[in-house]
């Protein structure tokens, strides 16, 4: 199997990477910001089946070249999974309240969330729109639903997965006109013991907290059940549908 992995220097991707070579995959193509400096490259280094790429997804021109590269280098995908997802920084934290809204910090969270994984999905089209099976999926967040939305809060990550959802499904459609036997999906994979939670992992029951590795069983087992007629959906990592 042929998998692109991007996001796999650390956290779910970095587990989702050695999940895939554990379970099959005989070829990884996998993307860090900072590929060398990465945990994900020391623990899974170049040689001739695992392929690193610096990406960066604030950078549309990386994006097109990367997804090019990777078109290019190899025959085939059969997966490909994006796990970009930035919640907070130093600088930027979830917003309680409308007043704290910044454009900043709202664009770079969109560029991040939303249009990263979207344009990257779009740079490996060629291979993509194959007459071949293909599971495509992101890691999205149950907070982008919004017919679940009854806290408020968390504004630009709300809309920013959102906003991801329905560019996927919207690809998911024009996908299935090139490759019926395709599958594009995004994927709530629960809360998950990384950087991105763990600020708010107090309100969480402990039961409830998944580690990195057990995320990665489980989304990986998600895939393996999926069929073309999932098109377009959009999963919890038990396999439920969530509404948009």
């Amino acid at each position: 199997m042929h998998i692109v992995i991007q996001g796999a220097g650390r956290g779910i991707g970095l587990a989702l990477a050695q999940h895939a070579r554990n379970n099959g995959a005989t070829n990884l193509y996998l993307t860090a910001r900072n590929p060398g400096d990465s945990e994900g490259y020391k623990l899974l280094p170049p040689s001739q089946t695992t392929r690193w790429f610096n990406l960066d997804f604030i950078n549309p021109e990386m994006i097109e070249k990367v997804g090019a590269e990777i078109v290019k280098c190899s025959p085939k995908l059969d997966r490909v999974i994006t796990c970009a997802g930035l919640l907070h920084t130093k600088t930027i934290y979830p917003e309680k309240r409308v007043l704290a809204l910044d454009p900043a910090a709202m664009m770079e969270l969109f560029q991040i969330n939303a249009m990263g994984p979207t344009l990257f999905f779009k740079a490996l089209w060629p291979h993509l729109k194959l007459n071949k099976s293909l599971i495509a999926a992101s890691i999205s967040a149950r907070v982008g639903s919004i017919s679940d939305n009854h806290l408020g809060g968390w504004y630009s990550y709300r809309a920013s997965k959102a906003a991801l959802n329905q560019y996927i499904r919207t690809m998911s459609i024009e996908l299935s006109r090139y490759n019926p036997k395709a599958s594009m999906v995004v994927i709530h994979p629960g809360t998950v013991n990384t950087s991105l939670s763990e600020p708010f992992q107090r309100n969480v029951c402990p039961d409830q907290i998944f580690s990195k590795e057990k995320a990665a069983k489980q989304i990986w087992s998600l895939l393996n059940e999926l069929e073309p007629t999932d098109n377009g959906g959009f999963f919890a990592y038990d396999g439920a549908k969530i509404t948009y």
